[in-house]
């Protein structure tokens, strides 16, 4: 039986029974072989149709960065009814109008689009390699990865008031932000989010939260905020971009978490 997650780009094949036989071998090779040939043609739809969602897009306020302390940011943004007839009416909630569109590139590939509405609500496509994608926000010297747009905002707000260049990427989920940061050159920073531990194992990730969990395995030096719930973004609205600098700078000093 096979698994697999199209946000983190993880597959697991787990044998209910272990006594394979000759055939049964032969049998999961030519289904591996046949998995891999259709995940493959999955992923290349999929590209192709994040290319025509981006192209489709325009420049423009969105309200869902306005309630995030953004109303003059211009993301890509595409109508509800566009997003529908090239990608289907799956990615689109119930009376939604527009969505940003977020490009996921796994290098110089665009490999899929997140799609986020104005009630927070994100989608993703079906079949979309987000294995190691990434969304660039600012480009400089160090690194610093993020899960969410809106924290990647704030990231690039709080470092620019520090007079410092540096990339930002979104890497969309707290899994990947490992999988990215396991190929990135030079000094590389985490801003992870602060989640709660997941309620129905609170034992998964030896009792953190997935954003200090994933942070932690990819072995870069992290920062988070502190009140189990919020991200950076959260931070910046509550407390003011200050604080998030603080962190920034407290982190960089080597004060921050190893």
């Amino acid at each position: 039986m096979t698994a697999f997650n199209w946000q983190t780009g993880d597959k697991s094949t787990v044998w209910l029974n272990e006594q394979r036989t000759p055939e049964d071998r032969r049998r999961y090779a030519r289904q591996r072989d046949d998995d891999r040939r259709h995940e493959h043609e999955r992923s290349d739809r999929a590209a192709a149709i994040a290319g025509r969602l981006v192209g489709a897009a325009a420049a423009a306020p969105h309200p869902y960065l306005l309630g995030k302390g953004f109303p003059d940011e211009r993301p890509l943004v595409l109508a509800a009814e566009t997003v529908s007839e090239i990608a289907g009416d799956y990615l689109v909630p119930h009376g939604a109008k527009a969505a940003i569109v977020v490009p996921a590139r796994i290098g110089q590939r665009l490999a899929s689009v997140q799609l986020i509405w104005a009630n927070g609500t994100k989608r993703f496509l079906y079949g979309g390699d987000m294995g190691g994608a990434a969304h660039r926000i600012a480009t400089g010297g160090d690194t610093w990865l993020c899960e969410g747009y809106a924290t990647g905002l704030s990231l690039r707000l709080a470092l620019k008031g520090l007079n410092r260049r540096d990339t930002v990427l979104v890497c969309f989920s707290a899994a990947n932000i490992a999988k990215v940061a396991s190929v990135v050159r030079g000094r590389c920073f985490i801003a992870a989010d602060h989640d709660a531990p997941p309620k129905a194992k609170p034992d998964q990730f030896g009792g953190l939260g997935a954003g200090e969990h994933f942070a932690r395995k990819a072995e870069r030096p992290y920062l988070m905020p502190p009140a189990e719930g919020m991200d950076v973004n959260d931070l910046h609205q509550e407390a003011g971009i200050f604080e998030v600098q603080r962190l920034i700078s407290m982190l960089i000093r080597g004060e921050g978490r190893p």
